[in-house]
């Protein structure tokens, strides 16, 4: 049972547990298909998951205006966003598979949901670090997409049974979990890929090493000048 208070306070009442979610202010309207900063997950229960999405900072491409466009990186600061309570939608409440988007338009179309988004609420523990993407109903957020992007001091699971299509050759890219996890293993702990994964290097090792040489001088050669035209002058007689 949903109690609205007057305030925009959301209070859910059920049998056993009281839990309250973070007010929204009553102008913003209704959305869906949101991503959230990335973060750390504080608590999970049955219907609720809270998020605390420490600060970062990062360099935004810009161009300028104008017909000669010049490119620009801007220093960007995304702040410190403090912990935040989402109730979780009613498939991943049931321990379900959240494989649709959440909402559709009167043409029945909706946002793209990847396979890496389709974690099931059972998979998260407190401490993993996620990705969600959230809608917002009648002023309440819920969390629909959930997806595992590190779990400190342990290894990400698998995605559930059915969502990944099956890898049919050895030359096929890694699964989810197995190319994070390595990805991890070699950000924290510096080991090497594993060599089945053969000239497939993840995004890791590709930033560990140089992928071309550092641009060098290159001498000018001397070019002969093209030759110089002259004008001719028409000197036909005049008719005069």
């Amino acid at each position: 049972m949903i109690t609205l208070l007057r305030y925009g306070m959301i209070v859910v009442l059920t049998s056993t547990v009281s839990q309250t979610f973070d007010p929204v202010p009553p102008e913003i309207k209704d959305f869906a298909g949101r991503p959230y900063p990335r973060g750390r997950v504080n608590e999970v229960t049955k219907e609720s998951i809270t998020i605390e999405a420490p600060g970062y900072t990062y360099m935004k491409v810009v161009w300028s205006p104008g017909p000669d466009r010049v490119r620009q990186e801007v220093k960007t600061v995304i702040p410190d966003q403090p912990p935040k309570r989402f109730r979780v939608s009613a498939t991943l409440a049931a321990g379900g598979i959240p494989r649709q988007p959440s909402t559709v338009d009167r043409f029945g179309n909706g946002y793209n949901v990847a396979e890496f988004q389709m974690y099931r609420l059972t998979d998260v523990k407190v401490g993993d670090w996620v990705e969600i993407v959230y809608s917002r109903v009648g002023g309440v957020d819920i969390c629909d997409h959930i997806c595992i992007v590190k779990r400190p001091g342990g290894r990400i699971p698998p995605l559930p049974p059915g969502v990944e299509r099956p890898r049919r050759s050895p030359a096929s890219p890694p699964l989810y979990h197995e190319f994070w996890n390595a990805y991890w293993d070699k950000e924290d702990k510096d080991n090497p890929h594993p060599e089945k994964w053969g000239n497939l290097r993840p995004l890791s090792e590709a930033l560990a090493r140089p992928l071309a040489p550092d641009p060098r001088e290159v001498p000018r050669r001397e070019v002969a000048p093209e030759p110089r035209v002259l004008s001719v002058h028409d000197n036909k007689p005049s008719d005069r």
